[in-house]
């Protein structure tokens, strides 16, 4: 999965998802790959300067990808949630709920006079940030709006920002242009 493939969802817990994907018939996780992890953390901008010390202790690190692979199945059901009934079920609800009561963060204020929450871990950190990358989706994007890749072999899922609301792949350059070339080579195929 190359960089750009990172950040495709458009939001830290959709790319969370997009971390398992299919490549030539086979499942890859990317978070089986500790350098490949690091890196999806970093173009997510999930970690601070004093998280990449942290990250070092191979401990730290590992429960860090657990609570990652943990996440990644919690999104997953949200997003079968929003496929199915267009909202978040009662019981996703109070999962995530229950997840956000464990996180500790604390509140300052930056140099230029801004409050910042952030975790008080890494591992806290990061969690903090994937479960607000939800809450903001869900209270800013309409369900239909998240959505699956339409090209049969791609699982990849992304928010539709598009002015449209009618974005059908997760990028052009990877399915839409696959898509359409098989569209057109079916065509030309049955005008023959």
């Amino acid at each position: 999965m190359n960089k750009s493939l990172f950040l495709l969802g458009g939001t830290a817990w959709i790319n969370l998802v997009n971390t398992q994907y299919i490549s030539e018939n086979q499942t890859i996780d990317i978070l089986i790959d500790p350098s490949k992890t690091l890196q999806w953390l970093e173009d997510n901008k999930l970690l601070r300067k004093s998280d990449f010390l942290a990250l070092k202790n191979g401990e730290i690190f590992n429960s860090l990808i657990e609570d990652l692979k943990s996440l990644r199945d919690l999104s997953k059901m949200i997003l079968g949630d929003l496929e199915k009934q267009g909202k978040l079920s009662l019981n996703l609800t109070e999962q995530l709920k229950r997840l956000t009561k464990q996180i500790k963060v604390s509140l300052s204020i930056d140099s230029e006079f801004n409050m910042v929450y952030e975790g008080l871990t890494t591992r806290e950190q990061v969690q903090y940030l994937i479960i607000q990358s939800i809450i903001q989706t869900l209270n800013s994007t309409p369900a239909h709006r998240v959505r699956k890749c339409e090209h049969q072999e791609c699982q990849l899922y992304f928010v539709d920002t598009s002015k449209s609301g009618k974005r059908r792949w997760c990028s052009m350059e990877l399915c839409g242009n696959r898509q359409k070339a098989a569209e057109f080579y079916a065509r030309k195929k049955k005008k023959e």
